[in-house]
Formats: C-alpha cells, structure tokens, sequence
C-alpha cells in the first residue's frame, strides 16, 4: 500500500483491530459450537471489515494517484514559468536594445535618454526631478526637448510610440 497518512491510520487499525477480535471470536464459537445466528453476524462483521479495508486500501491508492498527478502537474508548471520568466527577461534586454537604439537614432543625450526612459517607465516629472536631484523644471524642459527630437507631442504619444507595435 502507498503512503498512510496520519489520519488514515485510526480507521485501518480499528478495521484491523475489528477483523482481529470478530476473527478470534468466530474461531472460539465454532468451537464451542455457538448457534449458527450469532456465528453467522460474526462473519458477516469479519466480512464488512476487510471489505472497508479493501475499499481504504482503494482510496488511499486513488488519492495518492491524485496527489502525484497533481506534483507532475506543478512541477510541469513551474518549468513552463521557468521557461517562460527567462524568454520573458530576453524580450526585455531585446526590448531595451530597440528603445537605446531608437534614443541614439532620435539623437537623445546621455541625460535625456535617462529622462526619456524614466518617462516610458511611468514616473512623474516630480519623481524624475527627485531621482536625479535636479530641479523639475530642468525635467520639463528635457521632456520637450525629447518629444521635439521623436517628433511627438506629449508623454502619451512618446510612450505609445513605443508600445503601439506590441498591442497589436
């Protein structure tokens, strides 16, 4: 039999224990020639019995079935995630390649380029301005200067610009 677990462990032994004593019993009363009534509720009791067990035995046999299934089936998912967490982290330094790319193509400075990425990652021109201990003015005015050079209009247009092609 498979794994037992703790709380199958009672009912097989008070089965066990049940078949043990009715087993012994029917054994005395046979010979001391009992009537065949009290003999014959005794075995049907010994009968009961092991069949609780067998269907026990069953159970356990299904569930353990089960519970492998079910870590064949996680492990299975872990590794897709796996699999998928490393694809997913390629397509990010391939994404990031394309965005560096399109900046030096759009002529960006050092400073805008850290400006515009931060823009595309969502951060107000307050937060910008405290990240790079400037003043957020300073991030304003290099925003405009990066929507003049990628020929948009706004934070929005510059930030669809490039995840327009990825919601197709």
């Amino acid at each position: 039999m498979k794994r037992l677990q703790t709380k199958d462990i009672p009912i097989f032994a008070m089965l066990l224990i049940v078949i043990i004593i009715n087993t012994s019993d029917f054994i005395k009363d046979i010979h001391e020639g009992d009537d065949i009534l009290h003999i014959a509720l005794e075995v049907i009791t010994v009968f009961l019995s092991i069949w609780g067990l067998w269907i026990l035995r069953k159970m356990i046999t299904s569930r353990n079935t089960e519970l492998s299934n079910l870590n064949d089936k996680i492990e299975k998912a872990e590794e897709d995630l796996d699999l998928s967490h490393t694809k997913l982290k390629e397509i990010g330094k391939e994404y990031s390649r394309y965005i560096q790319k399109q900046f030096t193509t759009w002529q960006l400075t050092q400073s805008e380029k850290e400006v515009a990425l931060a823009i595309l990652k969502g951060l107000s021109f307050k937060e910008i301005a405290e990240l790079r201990n400037t003043k957020e003015k300073t991030i304003r005015q290099q925003a405009s200067t990066i929507y003049k050079k990628s020929n948009v209009t706004g934070r929005h247009e510059f930030s669809a610009w490039f995840f327009e092609d990825m919601l197709v």
